[in-house]
């Protein structure tokens, strides 16, 4: 059903000659921790030029855009958003809005309820289905963080103590002080300890950053992940919530956002805002001085292997098929 309505901040969608007709659809989508939200946004009358318009909502009724709100790029008339980082099992209330710059219209309010699926044995942590061929579902945050935008903690990669400094091969857990005096996780020997080798190339659970922190259900991504993660869905760098980051969007609707959280070299935070960087749970064969690590910017993304595994990064956690 269209709820179609003609109000603004005033109670009117008229002021002097503008006139503009705001279109809200009932709510899709509708998952633990997200919802897609559309409609429309027409000019009938002349001397009006929207200059943005999108979605606004909150837990009260009639948001505006000084609650939480997502501006959609969608051209033309329509207005399509997927809002994330939601609360399982709680209303929202929203409505698809415009503005010239000077006045605001809003569509009538809609509200809806997202899913709650606690008895998941998904611990405190809400996850996204996006569909996904492998059955993968990603957490919404990243471990050490509240809600999707915080950047959250940064991991040496192995280690799952977070830190803010020392990142370097001299305090790196599994190397006796350089790229090549590794201690685990070598399956070439000119890279190990006097020659140590394991042949280990994922990480176990007890050096499993996800795991240790979050629980046993939980666990870093393996490098095809997020080549299939990339594959599956359509990427977006945006703003959300005054945070800069890649949208991710699925066939089904759902989508998840991370955060360009940046790096950690020594006692620095560098590329944030710019740069998201993010550990796979696999080293790179024969150099296993490095892991895979997806990294995205505003113009590209990619995994690449030329990060030493002692520096500081983002961890976004994953878990098995939902079991219905």
């Amino acid at each position: 059903m269209l709820i179609i309505a003609t109000v603004c901040i005033a109670g009117c969608t008229k002021v002097g000659n503008k006139d503009v007709t705001v279109t809200t659809n009932a709510p899709q989508n509708i998952t633990e921790t997200s919802a897609t939200i559309s409609g429309e946004v027409e000019v009938v009358a002349e001397g009006i030029t929207i200059t943005e318009k999108g979605v606004c909502w909150g837990a009260s009724k009639n948001p505006t855009v000084s609650d939480n709100h997502m501006a959609s790029d969608g051209r033309g008339v329509t207005v399509t958003c997927t809002i994330t980082g939601l609360e399982p099992g709680t209303t929202y209330h929203v409505r698809v809005y415009a503005t010239d710059g000077s006045e605001y219209y809003y569509g009538t309010d809609q509200s809806f309820t997202t899913e709650d699926n606690s008895g998941d044995d998904g611990g405190d942590h809400a996850w996204v289905d996006l569909g996904l061929p492998s059955g993968t579902l990603w957490a919404t945050c990243n471990v050490g963080a509240n809600s999707p935008e915080e950047y959250g903690d940064y991991f040496a990669w192995g280690e799952t103590r977070a830190k803010t400094y020392g990142f370097s091969w001299v305090n790196y857990m599994w190397s006796k002080g350089d790229y090549d005096n590794l201690t685990k996780y070598c399956d070439n020997p000119d890279y190990g300890y006097r020659g140590y080798v394991d042949y280990w190339r994922v990480l176990f659970q007890e050096d499993d950053a996800a795991t240790a922190n979050w629980g046993e259900d939980w666990r870093m991504p393996l490098d095809n992940e997020w080549e299939e993660l990339c594959k599956k869905t359509t990427r977006t760098w945006t703003t959300q919530n005054g945070v800069k980051g890649q949208l991710f969007t699925a066939s089904n609707g759902n989508s998840l956002f991370l955060p360009a959280a940046g790096f950690r070299y020594l006692d620095q935070l560098l590329h944030e805002g710019l740069y998201g960087y993010y550990w796979s749970s696999s080293i790179i064969q024969e150099y296993p001085y490095d892991a895979w690590c997806y990294i995205f910017g505003s113009s590209n993304y990619y995994m690449v292997d030329q990060y030493n595994r002692f520096s500081g990064r983002s961890v976004r956690a994953v878990r098995s098929a939902r079991q219905n």
